[in-house]
């Protein structure tokens, strides 16, 4: 049974108030280091809040990773099938995957210490499919810009492990270096992938 704050794959106000007070624990101290006694303290609420909510911690972490997760894959598979030009469907894959981080960086926290902390949380399993899933939908973009011929098919998957890394610094450097993740950067990344950096503004299409 789904917690009662994500039927609707939507948080209401409390709930996300409890999950993001969650999600900056688990980031912190570790999703198994993490009591439920702690979690209620830090959001102000009492343990009976947070069992009605999410039913368990289990049901928290669900939440903060499987919701939002396959809202994200959604959104990735929605921009791969329909936007119109390769170009721009890479850089929308891109930036969906930046503003998943935006719109809530502990939990984009709390994601990375699960990916590259200790193994054997309970809750790091959760992660699996989703990242096989990120990773396919953003290979899948690469893949329409060799159908095309803007990338030779023989470097696909350069160019996937090139995207992939792009992400990965960016959004590090946003949740832990306090840099910026501007609303213009995957395009100019993408702009910077294919065109390189010798400045052309022909190429990259900057004129001023």
């Amino acid at each position: 049974m789904a917690p009662v704050a994500t039927e609707k794959g939507q948080l209401n106000p409390m709930a996300r108030h409890i999950a993001r007070a969650a999600a900056r624990l688990f980031a912190e101290r570790g999703y198994d280091a993490t009591s439920v006694r702690e979690i209620v303290e830090a959001a102000g609420v009492a343990k009976p809040t947070l069992y009605y909510y999410f039913r368990s911690k289990e049901g928290l972490a669900q939440a903060l990773l499987t919701v939002p997760l396959s809202n994200l894959v959604s959104t990735l598979r929605r921009i791969v099938t329909t936007v119109d030009g390769p170009i721009a469907c890479l850089e929308q894959v891109i930036e969906a995957q930046y503003e998943f981080c935006r719109e809530d960086p502990d939990r984009g926290r709390f994601i990375y210490a699960l990916l590259f902390g200790p193994l054997g949380s309970e809750v790091a399993g959760e992660l699996e499919p989703f990242r096989d899933s990120l990773l396919g939908w953003t290979e899948a973009a690469v893949r329409r810009l060799a159908e095309t011929g803007i990338v030779p098919r023989g470097r696909v998957d350069a160019c996937s492990t090139a995207c992939r890394g792009l992400i990965v610094i960016s959004t590090l450097d946003f949740l832990y270096h306090d840099k910026s993740l501007g609303s213009d950067l995957a395009r100019l990344q993408v702009d910077d992938l294919l065109h390189g950096f010798g400045g052309n503004e022909k190429a990259t299409g900057l004129d001023s």
